[in-house]
């Protein structure tokens, strides 16, 4: 869970063949990180390096494996 601007997020680790251990997170998030043209703080900018990849809110909660075969075609 990633708690930004009062709001939590969910948060997936996945064990990818190429990358290892990575952190997923939702685009809810990675909009709120980002302004028109930059981070909108500090703060934002360090979880998005925190952050592998973001998946839609409703595809967070599939199950582990659906989730990461998702994530391996997306980042392929």
């Amino acid at each position: 869970m990633i708690q930004f601007q009062n709001k939590e997020f969910l948060t997936r680790i996945l064990n990818l063949p190429e990358f290892g251990e990575v952190l997923i997170s939702t685009t809810s998030l990675n909009d709120l990180l980002l302004g028109d043209d930059d981070y909108t703080s500090d703060k934002a900018l360090a979880i998005d390096e925190e952050v592998f990849y973001f998946v839609e809110d409703e595809q967070i909660e599939l199950p582990y494996n659906e989730l990461r075969d998702l994530v391996i075609l997306e980042v392929r």
